[in-house]
């Protein structure tokens, strides 16, 4: 036996699965039509039809409104649904038609015939799974008004791959790694300025999905939850994913302009991409529901109001982040709407592209790689900060600075033989090096080897003539030299 309660699980289903949204309903409810303009399909539910004449005069009803019904919809259907609940036995054949509209019907009398109106086999068992809601709820749901609600009722497999992908991620790092540093952030693709310039923009993309503790992968996973079903609701699965990474790509292009000494990673300079959108939804779309605006702040207001308490977070991504999604979203709105326009955000668009690639390639860079290392050797984690140097300098990042680095944990570790080693070697590399020519002189001068030490102090001053440590070294050399009365 065919009940209310099914007629309005189907319609539920309609909205939630397929993207349709109600478009027109009678007093009693008992015809409801939803309408899919991508799909340029109207599907029709009614409740109680007594014979093929009330079939027939539906369509009729159509046809001979086709016109209104266009200019009502803003856009031209090209099929009808007719889906017909009742539990009276009429005819039911020829009633599906081709000429002058494409009809088809579908009569719904008992609950298994529901079932078979299901396009495929996963709709079918998403249909049949045993929930508790009733008819009400159902309705509720259905006919439901909020703006914000509307959204979010929808299915979104894109914004749950996404937020699937970030946990398995997320979870495989809590697995294999032993603690969420710097360090092992750069490892798996964080986001570094010094990497990036020297060719390694995979990070751009990976760093997007990768979070540092339970704290920040959660306020992301529950705010992609909200925005991004949002925005795939609008806009369609595809397009979604091309304004979040669109946006995360900017975000991380603004950080690299500003950011050279920090490890960056963390998927909210997409997520402020998808408000971007929100915003630029509304503003094309000429909707300044005060409701939604406010709902949307209250819910902008929280992020930024935690994240305030939260280690790591990069404002300058956010912004970007906003920006590139606000962008990307207008131009494709424009692109069909108003080509003045489109132009215009393209070319803007591209500027700041190119500002920022210009700005990250001329910025004075830091080897993050000799700031992470000093940070470990300050945690006292010597044994992770000497795999680090061996790291950086199996990948030819080392500079003078590193071998310095090499020699103190050798030091430490081994020996201070060890580590003047290390020294002399990172001097056959870089012997213009002041740094490593000043520590050379200081252990020199250790060892009662004062010609050595002078040696190298000379070579040291030589490439940095101010330096005060290396004047006050070389004096202290000089003043040993001098015969005494």
């Amino acid at each position: 036996m065919i009940t209310e309660k099914h007629y309005w699980k189907c319609i539920y289903t309609w909205i939630k699965y397929f993207n349709y949204h109600v478009v027109h309903r009678n007093q009693d409810d008992s015809e409801i039509w939803l309408a899919n303009k991508k799909k340029q399909s109207v599907a029709i539910f009614e409740f109680g039809a007594n014979s093929t004449q009330e079939v027939r005069f539906a369509k009729s009803r159509i046809q001979e409104n086709e016109e209104n019904i266009v200019s009502f919809l803003d856009f031209s259907p090209k099929n009808y649904e007719l889906y017909i609940f009742t539990d009276k036995t009429f005819t039911d054949e020829n009633l599906n038609e081709i000429q002058p509209l494409k009809f088809k019907v579908k009569i719904i009398r008992e609950a298994s015939h529901a079932e078979r109106i299901m396009p495929n086999f996963i709709m079918k068992k998403i249909y049949n799974r045993d929930t508790k809601l009733t008819k009400y709820q159902y309705k509720q749901r259905a006919l439901n008004n909020n703006p914000i609600e509307k959204h979010m009722l929808k299915f979104s497999p894109v914004t749950y791959t996404l937020i699937a992908v970030n946990i398995i991620i997320w979870l495989a790092m809590v697995l294999f790694l032993n603690r969420f540093s710097d360090l092992k952030m750069l490892d798996v693709g964080g986001l570094v300025h010094f990497n990036v310039v020297h060719g390694e923009w995979y990070r751009l993309i990976s760093s997007i999905f990768l979070h540092y503790d339970f704290e920040h992968i959660l306020m992301n996973m529950l705010s992609l939850f909200i925005f991004g079903k949002i925005v795939e609701s609008i806009v369609g699965h595809w397009r979604m994913i091309v304004i979040y990474i669109v946006a995360g790509l900017f975000g991380n292009f603004a950080s690299l302009s500003f950011n050279i000494d920090t490890v960056s990673a963390g998927a909210s300079g997409a997520i402020f991409g998808l408000i971007g959108a929100i915003f630029g939804f509304m503003y094309v779309g000429k909707q300044f529901n005060r409701k939604l605006i406010g709902q949307l702040l209250i819910v902008l207001v929280i992020m930024i109001g935690l994240s305030l308490f939260m280690q790591n977070i990069n404002i300058v991504a956010h912004i970007g982040g906003f920006v590139g999604g606000l962008l990307i979203t207008l131009i494709g709105y424009y692109f069909k709407a108003n080509k003045n326009r489109f132009w215009f955000l393209l070319i803007l668009m591209l500027v700041l592209f190119i500002a920022a690639q210009i700005r990250i390639f001329t910025i004075n860079e830091d080897n993050i790689y000799n700031t992470i290392i000093s940070n470990e050797m300050k945690q006292g984690q010597y044994n992770e900060a000497k795999d680090m140097v061996e790291d950086t300098i199996d990948k030819n990042y080392a500079d003078d600075e590193t071998y310095y680095l090499h020699g103190l944990i050798n030091a430490t570790l081994n020996s201070k033989s060890e580590g003047v080693a290390s020294w002399e070697r990172g001097l056959r590399y870089f012997p213009d090096s002041g740094l490593l020519n000043y520590q050379l002189a200081i252990a020199s001068r250790s060892l009662e080897d004062d010609d050595e030490a002078k040696k190298y102090i000379k070579a040291a001053l030589k490439a940095d003539p101010s330096n005060n440590d290396y004047i006050n070294l070389n004096k202290e050399l000089s003043d040993n030299s001098e015969p005494k009365d």
